[in-house]
């Protein structure tokens, strides 16, 4: 087994049921986990224990995902984190412009570096795992696989479900 245990993640996000669900997530694959309801406030808690990673939305009041990873990347120390932007709001009005910022100043540079909400508990625990460097869970990656699939399973449309059925040749 990886040290899992020994990963601090600090999940930082203004809605409360967001927050608790990714905190739960988390804690249930093993990570101890951190929590911030701001830039602010997130700003805080990495003076306090700097965590191994990262969960940050960007939308948020008082100050935003944006401008919290510009106060991060002046600091020698805190620049090395990683993370992961975890947003509904990458394509909307709210997000796009700030979405866009990062994208083009090429913060958002690996594959791992962001997820759009509504999320399913496997793929941020995998994304959170890449950005960790962490090895994915299970021998062949079988397990994660399927559980993937079933989460896509449990959102998808009635023609999706007809596209995948024709796929697998039922």
């Amino acid at each position: 087994m990886d040290d899992v245990k020994k990963k601090t993640i600090l999940v930082v996000d203004d809605e409360p049921d967001i927050q608790l669900f990714l905190k739960t997530v988390l804690e249930d694959a093993g990570f101890n986990v951190m929590a911030a309801n701001n830039g602010k406030h997130a700003l805080e808690r990495i003076k306090e224990c700097k965590p191994d990673l990262i969960s940050l939305d960007l939308v948020m009041p008082k100050m935003g995902g944006v401008k919290l990873l510009s106060y991060l990347q002046k600091n020698p120390e805190w620049s090395k984190i990683p993370f992961i932007v975890v947003t509904a709001h990458a394509h909307d009005e709210l997000g796009r412009e700030d979405f866009m910022k990062l994208k083009a100043e090429k913060v958002l540079l690996s594959p791992h570096s962001y997820i759009e909400k509504p999320i399913m508990p496997s793929e941020y625990i995998e994304k959170v795992r890449e950005a960790l460097g962490l090895e994915a869970v299970g021998n062949s990656g079988t397990e994660d696989l399927k559980t993937r699939v079933r989460d896509k399973l449990k959102i998808a449309t009635k023609d999706k479900l007809q596209e995948a059925l024709k796929v697998l040749g039922e």
